[in-house]
C-alpha cells in the first residue's frame, strides 16, 4: 500500500518539473499593444463643424451600425436636440453591407440646427431607441463639442471679467431713414404709359365715340330743361322778352349740334336755308312776339315746335355719330350739306 502511494505521487511531480524547467515565454512588445485597432462604437454622434455663429445653421449627424434585423427609432427633434431649433432633417437609405451573420445594416441622418446660445462651448449628445419585443432600449451618441464663434471684440488676457461685453436682453429700436425707390417709381410710370398706349390704340376710337355720345346726351339735356322752362313761363306780358331767348337759345344749340352759323341769320335766311314751311312760320310767329309784343294762341305751338326740330336733330347727329367709322366727318362734306333740321 505504501509503495502504490509513492508511485502515484512520483507520476503527479514529474509533468510539474518539467514545466519549472521550461524557459519562460517573453512578453508581447508594447508597441503591438499600441497598434491594436480598437473597437468601434456602433452609434456615432457628431457635428459637421468646429464651430458656429447665433442664428447661423450648421449640421450635425448621426450614425448607426446595427444588425439587420434590428428596428431603430432616431432622435426626436421636438425634444432631444434643446437648446438647438431643428431646421431641417435629411434622412438617409439604409445600407446593408455583407451577408448572412456578417451582415451591418447602417442608419444615417443629418440635422440642420439653429443656435442662440451665447456660451462659448456648447455641448450636444442625444439618444436613439432600439425597438424590442416589449419595449425599448435607450442608446445616447457620445458627447460632442462645438465652438461659438462670435464677432464681437475679445478683451484683453489680463482684463478682468467685469470688463468683458456682455449680450443686452433689450435694446431701443433705431430709426432708419426712409429711401424712395426711384427704380420702382420709373419701372411704375412707363408700365402705365405702355398700357394706356395700348389701351388707346387697340379702343381709342372707341372711347373717343362714346365720349362724344356723353357729351352729346348732356348738351340735349341741359338744352332741353331750359328751353322748357322758358316756354312754361310765357304770357302776353313776357311774350316779346322769353320768345327772345327761347329763340337765341335754339339758334345756339343748333348751331354747335349741325357746325351752321345759324345765330348770324335772320328769320327769311334761315326759312330758305332751312326749307321747311312749319319751321318757317313758327319763326314768323317767334318775330311777331319779339318784335311787336303780340301773343297769340299759336306763339306757345310755335316755341314748341322749335324745341321738337332741336330734339330731331340731336337724334339725327346722334345716329350719324354712331354709324361713322371716324369721330372727324369730312369738312368738305361738311360745307357742301346743307342741314334739314324738321
Amino acid at each position: 500500500m505504501t509503495y502504490a502511494i509513492r508511485l502515484i505521487l512520483f507520476l503527479l511531480l514529474i509533468p510539474l518539473s518539467i514545466r519549472a524547467n521550461e524557459p519562460a515565454r517573453p512578453a508581447p512588445p508594447l508597441s503591438l499593444i499600441q497598434k491594436a485597432p480598437a473597437r468601434k462604437s456602433p452609434l456615432s454622434g457628431y457635428f459637421l463643424t468646429d464651430s458656429i455663429e447665433i442664428g447661423r445653421p450648421f449640421q450635425y449627424a448621426v450614425t448607426y451600425r446595427h444588425a439587420p434585423i434590428i428596428d431603430v427609432l432616431f432622435p426626436d427633434t421636438a425634444k432631444h436636440f434643446a437648446p438647438y431649433r431643428v431646421q431641417k432633417v435629411t434622412v438617409f437609405a439604409t445600407e446593408t453591407n455583407g451577408i448572412g451573420f456578417d451582415a451591418i445594416s447602417r442608419d444615417s441622418a443629418v440635422y440642420t440646427l439653429v443656435s442662440f446660445e451665447t456660451d462659448s462651448i456648447q455641448l450636444l449628445r442625444v439618444p436613439i431607441r432600439i425597438i424590442n419585443e416589449t419595449d425599448c432600449t435607450a442608446q445616447w451618441t457620445p458627447i460632442d463639442t462645438v465652438f461659438l464663434r462670435s464677432k464681437l471684440p475679445l478683451s484683453s488676457v489680463d482684463s478682468s471679467r467685469l470688463n468683458r461685453p456682455k449680450l443686452t436682453t433689450d435694446t431701443n429700436l433705431v430709426t432708419l431713414q426712409q429711401q424712395f425707390n426711384y427704380w420702382a417709381l420709373a419701372l411704375g410710370v412707363i408700365s402705365i404709359a405702355l398700357a394706356t398706349l395700348l389701351l388707346y390704340g387697340l379702343f381709342g376710337q372707341a372711347i373717343k365715340r362714346q365720349w362724344r355720345l356723353y357729351q352729346l346726351k348732356r348738351r340735349q339735356l341741359v338744352f332741353l330743361n331750359d328751353y322748357n322752362r322758358l316756354t312754361r313761363t310765357i304770357n302776353s306780358y313776357t311774350a316779346a322778352e322769353i320768345a327772345n331767348q327761347a329763340v337765341v337759345m335754339w339758334k345756339s344749340y343748333l348751331e354747335r349740334l349741325d357746325k351752321q352759323p345759324y345765330t348770324s341769320l335772320t328769320t327769311p335766311e334761315l326759312a330758305v336755308r332751312i326749307n321747311d314751311e312749319r319751321v318757317a312760320n313758327a319763326l314768323r310767329e317767334a318775330d311777331r312776339m319779339i318784335y311787336g309784343g303780340t301773343y297769340s294762341p299759336e306763339s306757345l305751338p310755335a316755341l314748341r315746335l322749335l324745341g321738337e326740330v332741336a330734339t330731331n336733330a340731336y337724334h339725327r347727329s346722334r345716329a350719324s355719330m354712331q354709324t361713322t367709322a371716324h369721330t372727324d366727318s369730312d369738312p368738305t362734306s361738311q360745307s357742301a350739306e346743307t342741314p334739314t333740321i324738321s
